[in-house]
């Protein structure tokens, strides 16, 4: 299976499956830690390891949905596996890590094989390890020391096989097991957190507004939505509908919800915030082709309610300026995208090095407004005449700028980046250019930005 895009691949079945072998895997290795043969060990530690790997990805996908997602309700797992990481960590990983330095130290020996020379690399970073066993153990500093001794051991070490990989080698794919695992078990700690964090009207609903969004773009989805609109044109003889006949269409989409969800449904389809709210108050939802049912029925409500008002307003049915980025409409309003120009010439305004550029797209992406997630479109719309072309050269960008940050900052909404979260993946994917201060600087200027959002960008029956 590849991992290249694991957003594409990712399931909680597929997690949960994952984390499980991982986590017994583990013990197996502990269990029989003395019995091993000197290869037979390296393959496992680095087998391990490779696994520990492939789910610190899905660890970013998962709280990149819970952060995103209402249905999402993973209280349960969460608690489960912190617990069960926190207590491995505490009473079997550490003290493994522990006996494994200290046997090297006392006996020169890893796997059987004599070690008369040791690098200052590795010299290094052995002392890290010896506080591994306390309550509170630096993580930060040896994940970066590990990241580090990989640029040491690329070096001055050559590629070998398992049959001559040097001792050095070996205990450093250890530590970087270590390290992995320690990253999974601060993930869950967090998402842990996270499910306890009540959210206010405003974040509930635009959380559902942008799985709205989602489902609306996404290939089943879309399909899904032209079949339904070609046949609503097709029962009425191949003709458009009236004004209504879409009301009598919108009134019918009742049906189309479960009854376990329907009542939410009935009482909340013109407010997504109190919508969101509803959801939450009744918690784990039965089935998440119930929930599916239902954003797939909101959906086709909001554009209905859309199509009415263009119909009974069509002076906003043309877009005045060249816009292929932003959304047309949000919660069944059009989107008044002179206004939204002059929002984000005010933001811009803020704007004094062009990577300032990253901080207000996340704000745009914050708000829904970001249809085309492409940063290279992104940059070419905000650059050209009809919007800021003519702004000054220091502070013009590209696409490439704003790939730099790729990452930790895209897969998650800026109000929830976290610097002790960031540090963790930074350390992790060995995003060297990233400085330590890097996510307060982008924090700070999203908040400065969003204090000059406006949030009345919809156009209503005053405009």
């Amino acid at each position: 299976m590849e991992y290249d895009n694991i957003s594409e691949i990712f399931s909680y079945e597929m997690f949960d499956r994952q984390m499980n072998t991982f986590l017994t895997m583990w013990r197996v290795m502990i269990d029989g830690w003395d019995d091993y043969g000197a290869h037979e060990l390296t393959f496992d530690i680095m087998s391990l390891s490779a696994k520990a790997s492939r789910l610190c990805l899905m660890a970013d996908e998962d709280m990149a949905r819970q952060l995103r997602e209402l249905n999402n309700n993973r209280k349960v797992s969460n608690i489960k596996y912190a617990a069960t990481l926190a207590q491995m960590m505490n009473e079997e990983i550490k003290p493994l890590m522990e006996k494994a330095i200290s046997s090297l130290r006392a006996t020169r020996r890893i796997e059987n094989h004599r070690w008369p020379v040791m690098s200052a690399g590795m010299t290094k970073l052995l002392p890290m390890f010896d506080e591994v066993n306390q309550e509170k153990p630096m993580f930060n500093d040896i994940t970066v020391a590990v990241a580090q001794m990989e640029e040491l051991l690329k070096r001055n070490i050559k590629p070998t096989k398992f049959d001559g990989m040097v001792p050095e080698e070996k205990l450093w794919h250890l530590m970087q097991l270590f390290v992995r695992t320690s990253y999974l078990l601060f993930h869950f700690q967090r998402v842990e957190q996270h499910c306890g964090i009540e959210l206010t009207d405003e974040e509930a609903g635009r959380i559902l507004e942008a799985t709205l969004q989602r489902y609306a773009d996404s290939p089943e989805g879309s399909e899904e939505l032209d079949t339904y609109f070609a046949t609503l044109k097709y029962d009425n003889d191949c003709t458009e509908l009236s004004i209504d006949q879409l009301c009598e269409a919108r009134r019918q989409l009742r049906n189309d919800v479960p009854k376990s969800l329907r009542l939410i449904f009935l009482n909340h389809c013109n407010n997504l915030n109190a919508m969101a709210q509803a959801l939450i108050a009744r918690g784990t939802i039965d089935t998440t082709d119930d929930y599916n049912a239902l954003i797939s029925a909101e959906t086709k409500w909001q554009i209905i309610e859309q199509t009415i008002y263009s119909i009974e307003h069509p002076e906003t049915m043309a877009t005045p300026i060249h816009n292929t980025v932003f959304r047309k409409a949000l919660n069944g309003r059009p989107i008044d995208m002179l206004r939204l120009k002059e929002c984000i010439a005010k933001m811009a305004q803020r704007i004094t090095r062009k990577n300032h550029w990253f901080a207000l797209w996340c704000v745009l992406r914050h708000h829904n407004l970001i249809a085309d997630e492409s940063h290279e479109h992104f940059a070419q719309q905000m650059m050209s005449a009809e919007w800021f072309g003519d702004i000054s050269a220091d502070k013009r960008f590209s696409g490439d700028t704003l790939r730099e940050y790729v990452g930790y900052f895209t897969l998650i909404d800026y109000a929830a980046w976290n610097n002790e979260a960031f540090l963790q993946f930074r350390s992790n994917y060995h995003k060297t250019k990233w400085g330590d201060k890097l996510c307060d600087t982008l924090l700070r200027k999203c908040f400065e930005m969003e204090q000059l959002y406006d949030r009345g960008l919809t156009k209503t029956d005053s405009i």
